[in-house]
Parts: C-alpha cells; sequence; structure tokens
C-alpha cells in the first residue's frame, strides 16, 4: 500500500547536504507534485535502521521514501550509496 503524500506527514532530513522530507512509508507518485523529486531509501541487510543506499524504486530493505526539491546525486548505477554522515535527521 502506498500512501497519499498530501495527507502524510515528514521529517526533516539531510541527505548529502540537501534537504529533504523523509516518511518512513511508502509514498504512492501520483500523489507528489511534479516539481518534487522522490526517491526510496534502503536498510542494511541487517535492517539495524541504518539508511545505506537511495534509488528510484527499492523494493528489498525498504526504509523510508525521501521527497527534495532538487535532485540527489545519484550514480550511474541509479543509486546513491549512503556513508556515515551523509543521511541526517534534522
Amino acid at each position: 500500500m502506498r500512501l497519499d503524500y498530501r495527507k502524510e506527514k515528514f521529517q526533516k532530513v539531510s541527505v548529502c547536504g540537501i534537504l529533504c522530507d523523509f516518511s518512513d512509508m511508502r509514498i504512492d507518485r501520483s500523489t507528489v507534485p511534479k516539481e518534487r523529486y522522490q526517491y526510496e531509501v534502503a536498510d542494511d541487510d541487517e535492517s539495524q535502521g541504518n539508511p545505506v543506499r537511495v534509488g528510484y524504486g527499492i523494493m528489498v530493505n525498504f526504509f523510508g521514501t525521501l521527497i527534495s526539491d532538487g535532485p540527489l546525486p545519484i550514480g550511474y548505477d541509479d543509486v546513491l550509496w549512503l556513508y556515515d554522515g551523509d543521511f541526517v535527521y534534522l
């Protein structure tokens, strides 16, 4: 099940220095304004609550959804790998 962006409450996070809205739920893309960017975050394989990668769609180890005003630096493999300090709750 995916939730409506307009009805959800988000927490502010910084991802590689870019301000984002974060939800630990899946958000329906059709409810997100077209000028905003949507990504999904994956947890580590041990499910310890450590976000380790960002992509356009996460099937395994889903951690949450990011919505930003600008693009994140997604790599050539369509993944942004996260390291210590890349994902910060504000």
